[in-house]
């Protein structure tokens, strides 16, 4: 197994540390391996990754890291509560701080994802939720569709998929105004579904989906309606100077 190298930037870490070191201490007390694993090798293979946009610390406009994401989806997770065993819990919070590895970093996996497995010796269901929860840019109708069937039957995928959903659209306004109409449009065509299905099939997971659904239907529909007032407005601007033209 390839030993995990603490290879990143320091200079960055204040922007992280907390969630990083309340998943560690968790981890830790809980003796999920697959979780400790997963954290050095997230930080590392998304260093000099950031996320879309820039947020003021201390007076300062800054570029996030993109390994707060992961993090962020995984205390999500962990703050739910859920009824699982220790073992699935293990594998579920791993996951989700390889969620993106395959997808985002697919230079450092030409076997397509084994890696985790082979290489760093993460739980095999990891490396089946990741490949689930990979896609490509610019997919069809069609092949979003294939794309969140299949995640609906992969219980640890289907979590991290809400999860990840929640943080997302957190920073809707990070976004182009088409972007925007597109990612919200696949909320409600795919992820409001989504929701409905874990519910039915997935009872013991139901408090944690409700409260996940929430908060992305929430942010959603706030957004929209934000932007619909925008568009609307700048109509009717277009419209006046046309008439004063």
């Amino acid at each position: 197994m390839e030993k995990i190298i603490e290879n990143y930037n320091t200079k960055e870490e204040y922007l992280y540390v907390k969630p990083y070191t309340f998943i560690q201490g968790f981890a830790m007390a809980k003796g999920y391996s697959n979780t400790l694993k997963a954290l050095p090798l997230a930080r590392r293979m998304h260093n000099g990754q950031y996320r879309k946009g820039t947020v003021n610390v201390d007076g300062n406009e800054v570029r996030l890291p993109y390994v707060l994401h992961v993090l962020k989806v995984c205390t999500t997770l962990m703050n739910l509560d859920l009824p699982l065993t220790d073992e699935e819990l293990d594998v579920l919070y791993c996951t989700a701080l390889c969620h993106d590895m395959i997808e985002d970093c697919h230079e450092n996996f030409p076997k397509g994802g084994i890696e985790l497995v082979e290489d760093y010796g993460l739980d095999y269901r990891v490396f089946e939720a990741v490949r689930l929860l990979s896609k490509h840019s610019g997919a069809s109708q069609e092949e979003l569709s294939e794309y969140f069937n299949a995640i609906k039957h992969n219980k640890f995928a289907l979590l991290i998929k809400l999860s990840d959903r929640g943080h997302n659209v957190e920073s809707l306004s990070c976004m182009k105004l088409e972007k925007i109409h597109k990612y919200c449009k696949e909320t409600r065509d795919f992820i409001y579904p989504l929701c409905s299905y874990a519910k039915q099939n997935y009872p013991e997971i139901t408090k944690g989906v409700t409260i996940l659904k929430s908060k992305i239907v929430s942010l959603t529909e706030a957004t929209e309606t934000l932007i619909n007032m925008f568009e609307e407005q700048s109509e009717g601007m277009r419209s006046d100077h046309s008439n004063e033209g």
